[in-house]
């Protein structure tokens, strides 16, 4: 088994855009009840509450949705200087800014299908009120009880148009390929990579039309199922809307639901997915006929007309 780099430590935090800046904010520190830490321009930057770093989240106002870039934290300064000189020989490099509110400077390049992403190392740690200090050392503030009191940024799902293509050059980034999903004429038409014991930090799906756009959902956690179905509480009786009422994942096994944030994104809420601590655990792979996205219904959503060009090459 070759080495696997490891350039990364964790996502750090996601830029999503918003036509409807000041709404979408409400909903994630209303519904969600995040944290918001700082403003810059038309940028707002929210963390949950079990995070330590200054934000999460970076809202910024935009004509339309979706997602601005992926932030990931490197394992050290040397490490950040090693990823860069692999992505520069990868060839996938767009360059260093100076840095942003909240972290140090950052390395910027592009996915194959152009997704902006950055790695950073040195980060500044979020600043908590005396007030809404905890009593746990392991905690940086109190569950504020608000909404759902997400705890933590767990993921970020892009549509790709080719997944194996996008899974490679994850795995050369020294991510973990954990599960996979694959069509009958072996096509990958789904893959959720690591770099730490989560199931995934970013999971990739074939959009072959490219009729979604980059951004398929941005997924938070919280701590249990029963938080889950709180959740889709507080988003209906908040009169926003729920695109998937809370059912189980067979993939990745989390209990979950979605909803449609102001702006457009589709947000996940999410608990109860289990950790892989083998560093050989996987791929294991799903075959779309055993409807890997729920575990309970027999509605498959991968059974969609989505793949029917390349389903006629099987």
């Amino acid at each position: 088994m070759p080495k696997r780099n490891h350039f990364i430590s964790q996502l750090a935090h996601v830029e999503l855009l918003s036509p409807k800046l000041e709404e979408s904010v409400k909903f994630f520190r209303e519904v969600l009840g995040m944290e918001e830490s700082g403003r810059v321009g038309q940028s707002v930057y929210m963390r949950a509450w079990g995070e330590f770093f200054h934000h999460s989240l970076k809202i910024t106002e935009a004509k339309t949705n979706g997602v601005g870039h992926i932030s990931w934290r490197a394992e050290s300064e040397e490490d950040l200087l090693d990823a860069v000189q692999y992505i520069e020989n990868m060839g996938c490099g767009k360059g260093w800014i100076d840095g942003d509110l909240g972290h140090g400077r950052a390395y910027q390049y592009y996915s194959p299908d152009g997704h902006l992403e950055e790695i950073f190392w040195e980060v500044e740690l979020a600043e908590i009120p005396d007030h809404l200090k905890s009593k746990w050392r392991s905690r940086p503030q109190k569950n504020p009880s608000r909404g759902a009191s997400v705890r933590r940024l767990d993921h970020v799902t892009l549509w790709t148009s080719d997944v194996t293509r996008h899974t490679n050059f994850y795995k050369e980034l020294g991510f973990k390929h954990n599960e996979g999903i694959v069509i009958p004429n072996g096509t990958e038409v789904g893959s959720l990579l690591a770099v730490s014991s989560l199931s995934h930090e970013i999971a990739l799906f074939a959009d072959f039309r490219k009729e979604h756009g980059q951004l398929n959902h941005l997924c938070f956690a919280v701590e249990n199922r029963d938080q889950v179905l709180e959740t889709a509480d507080y988003v209906v009786d908040n009169g926003y809307r729920l695109e998937m009422k809370p059912f189980k994942h067979a993939v990745g096994e989390a209990f979950t639901t979605y909803a449609i944030e102001p702006g457009g994104n589709r947000i996940e809420i999410y608990g109860g997915s289990p950790l892989y601590f083998a560093p050989d655990y996987g791929p294991k792979m799903w075959k779309v006929e055993e409807n890997p996205n729920d575990a309970w219904d027999e509605v498959n959503i991968f059974e969609s007309a989505q793949f029917d060009s390349i389903k006629e090459k099987a």
